[in-house]
């Protein structure tokens, strides 16, 4: 009989242990996934890359948010947010513009600059699981940076 009662003290005091952690875990660690965030979060990281990305240069045409529906998971639906922001410049010119984006912001974005024989793209990762791209637009002299949110919870 000690050994039951030992036996049901030590998986209890187990099972407390790891709700204790999840709690606290859930409170304190960061998101690993978009998931995880909200839309107001991505919105906010967004409203900050915008404020970088608007220093960078003045010739500049913000969209409104964009969103849309997804699946988080099978039972899990959300919502992700995009908004492109166009430069202009000389036509010509936009691989430079792309460049001297990519170099105007933060180091902690890693922001990039992939070439081909015909054009020039960006990735950056703003953090908060906000990435930002850029491309050459469909008109002479513009380029388009996107920045894209991936699916969250839709507050």
């Amino acid at each position: 009989m000690r050994k039951r009662t030992l036996l049901i003290a030590g998986v209890a005091a187990w099972a407390l242990l790891l709700v204790g952690l999840a709690v606290y875990s859930y409170h304190r660690d960061p998101a690993t996934v978009p998931g995880q965030t909200t839309v107001a979060q991505a919105k906010a990281t967004m409203d900050q890359v915008t404020g970088e990305l608007t220093a960078v240069s003045s010739s500049v045409k913000i969209s409104e948010y964009a969103e849309s529906p997804c699946d988080i998971s099978n039972a899990r639906s959300g919502r992700s947010v995009k908004r492109e922001l166009t430069f202009t410049t000389a036509p010509g010119d936009e691989a430079t513009l792309l460049r001297s984006i990519a170099a105007g912001l933060p180091t902690a974005y890693h922001a990039t600059t992939t070439e081909s024989d015909t054009t020039v793209t960006m990735y950056a990762d703003a953090g908060n699981f906000v990435a930002v791209r850029g491309r050459k637009g469909a008109d002479p002299g513009s380029v388009v940076v996107s920045l894209l949110s991936g699916c969250r919870e839709g507050q």
